[in-house]
């Protein structure tokens, strides 16, 4: 099987746990702080090599501490290192702040807006020689319309996580073979309510018509919502009880990637990727909460 690049961000991840969110102005103890490896793009790329795919990370970190912890992480994970080591900025870090499960996050982008349109100009054989790219929008939208251009240009599925959500230039919809937002982002880039089943299917009617040729919708414990040509369907999580939230959307968007590449069906997909995502939010950590595939089966 041919390597699935990941094109995004890598962070450190600073987390702290509190009974409720300080107001402004106002101090508050935390605890079980922790330091741990982060970023949309290094946990897809990490859920891609633990779920069973052969992973590549296409990515910028700072010549910081941070950074070479990364660079091991990737090194322990199996996820192979195409990007770019870079003394204009420091690794991207994201401050998380954790309460009863559920978390927000302050992000500083970091040496991640160092992967440039040009950058990617020089790795473009990476993306022409993969099975799948993934990419999402912690770098520069630039870059991720560039990249999303050469791989359509020689017909490898793009998969669009548009996180966090921002303003998309119209032409980057129609290079997403799979677009997959969160009900929260869904609602951001078009105006429409995600939460119910019919927003679901408005939402899925709307990116349709942008172009997008496959759109799946993740609803946090309510599961997630994709089309089969014409019909909605709505598959449900699996019931949990949540620790951290933080990487349950990564988990899924690697693991349908791999299930895909590896020939399931998108209902089969679908359902593997929530399995593995509820197993994610029962544990603390970014990266760390990604389980392997023996224990999703």
């Amino acid at each position: 099987m041919k390597r699935i690049l990941v094109i995004g961000s890598a962070n450190a991840d600073f987390t702290i746990h509190a009974d409720r969110l300080p107001r402004l102005g106002e101090t508050l103890p935390g605890r079980d702080f922790t330091v741990n490896i982060g970023g949309k793009g290094l946990n897809q790329a990490i859920a891609v090599s633990r779920l069973g795919g052969q992973a590549a990370f296409l990515g910028a970190v700072g010549n910081d501490m941070n950074g070479a912890m990364l660079l091991r992480a990737m090194q322990d994970n199996g996820v192979s290192f195409e990007g770019i080591c870079t003394e204009k900025d420091t690794t991207g870090m994201a401050m998380i702040t954790v309460v009863r499960g559920d978390n927000c996050i302050l992000l500083h982008h970091g040496a991640n807006f160092c992967l440039t349109p040009d950058c990617l100009a020089e790795k473009k054989p990476l993306i022409e020689e993969a099975a799948a790219v993934i990419f999402q929008l912690e770098i520069p939208v630039e870059t991720v319309l560039q990249g999303m251009k050469t791989a359509n240009a020689v017909k490898v599925p793009v998969f669009l996580n548009p996180a966090p959500a921002c303003t998309l230039p119209e032409d980057i919809y129609p290079l997403a073979d799979y677009f997959i937002p969160n009900e929260h982002e869904a609602f951001a880039l078009s105006g429409i309510e995600a939460e119910t089943e019919e927003g679901c299917r408005e939402n899925i009617r709307f990116f349709l018509k942008k172009g997008v040729k496959n759109v799946l919708i993740t609803r946090g414990d309510k599961g997630c919502a994709y089309h089969v040509g014409d019909d909605v369907h709505f598959c449900p999580a699996v019931k949990t009880t949540p620790v951290d939230t933080t990487s349950a959307g990564d988990t899924f968007v690697g693991a349908v990637c791999v299930q895909l590449m590896q020939g399931a069906s998108l209902p089969d997909a679908v359902s593997y990727a929530c399995r593995a995502s509820a197993l994610t939010v029962e544990r603390p950590g970014a990266a760390a909460s990604i389980p392997y595939a023996d224990e999703v089966k």
